[in-house]
């Protein structure tokens, strides 16, 4: 089986850059990774396309200004982007990026939320485009909700089914019990996005690998929001150790040293609130916005974090974290 590695280091990354990459670090990002070997490079603000706003962050660059220095760089390496829906619309940001060159289009929802997924999905395969369904916070439902969205998502035209570790919350025997129902359940691709928030992001990559996912997404050195993801050049060091691959390791650490000396004080780590929020199973995101609350009133960022993921609350629900801190004040 051939595994496509994905590397969202340009629009995952972007979370622990508050939005503000530059079309320049694109470029010189953009060509080093074409050397790779790498099926897609996705671009673009941390949530997608079309998402820049107060409420999420404010991108410091155009959509339009990331995706035509990605498209002019890359020669063989497919371009990418996150499309949610309620962010993107499809006349305002699919068709111009469609126009642009991207390549993969990749329709993300909550797990919950296949439903909202299928216009753009339906409009992308009526221009003939590659489309991956995703199922965000994918841990926050049971494997037959799993399934039966995945399911949904393949009705509409995906071509495959990513699911996403939006909190960092799985464990291998989590990743490995979710994949393989997956990979038995529908007729295409299956692929995983992992998350570090617990320390286990390139052994959760592995395990989906082990489970038959074929599309595994990575970072360079892991940048992205929380804890950042599974570092890419890490999951194919040790994939190359069990399996064979035509991936060269060289350019993934070229690109991993573009990153260090770029951007070496936005380099996530594991921390007390990365480990918090994995195990409340939030969305990592939340974490400037939780430790801001907090301190202005004067809680504990564990019992918000605590809360937050009992409220499951999801990406793009920013504004609720100060609503909920509101809560357990009056509690």
């Amino acid at each position: 089986m051939v595994i496509k590695f994905q590397d969202v280091t340009l629009r995952d990354g972007n979370h622990a850059l508050r939005h503000s990459m530059t079309p320049d670090f694109v470029s010189d990002y953009c060509k080093v990774a074409d050397t790779a070997g790498i099926f897609s490079v996705e671009v673009g603000h941390g949530n997608g396309i079309g998402a820049s706003s107060f409420l999420v962050g404010k991108a410091s660059f155009s959509d339009r200004d990331l995706l035509s220095r990605a498209r002019s760089a890359l020669k063989k390496t497919r371009l990418g982007v996150h499309v949610i829906p309620g962010f993107a619309t499809a006349k305002r940001d699919i068709q111009p990026a469609i126009d642009l060159g991207v390549d993969v289009f990749r329709i993300g929802t909550h797990a919950t939320e296949a439903t909202t997924a299928r216009k753009h999905i339906e409009y992308l395969r009526s221009r003939d485009a590659y489309v991956q369904g995703v199922l965000m916070m994918s841990h926050s439902v049971n494997v037959q909700v799993l399934v039966s969205q995945a399911k949904q998502l393949r009705s509409y035209g995906a071509d495959a089914v990513v699911i996403m570790d939006s909190a960092g919350n799985y464990i291998p025997n989590d990743v490995t019990t979710r994949i393989s129902a997956l990979v038995e359940g529908l007729d295409c691709e299956i692929g995983f996005h992992a998350h570090n928030n617990l320390g286990v992001g390139v052994s959760n990559s592995l395990a989906a690998i082990d489970a038959g996912a074929s599309i595994i997404d990575g970072s360079a050195m892991g940048l992205g929001a929380g804890a950042g993801n599974a570092a890419l050049e890490a999951i194919v060091a040790t994939y190359r150790r069990l399996s064979s691959t035509p991936l060269q390791l060289q350019p993934l650490l070229d690109m991993s040293s573009l990153v260090e000396t770029s951007y070496r004080d936005s380099l996530p780590r594991m921390t007390a609130v990365s480990i918090q929020s994995g195990n409340a199973g939030v969305f990592s995101g939340f974490a400037p916005h939780v430790k801001r609350v907090s301190q202005e009133y004067g809680i504990s960022q564990e019992d918000l974090w605590t809360e937050l993921g009992k409220r499951r609350l999801v990406a793009g629900q920013e504004s609720m974290i100060r609503e909920v801190a509101k809560d357990l004040m009056n509690l």
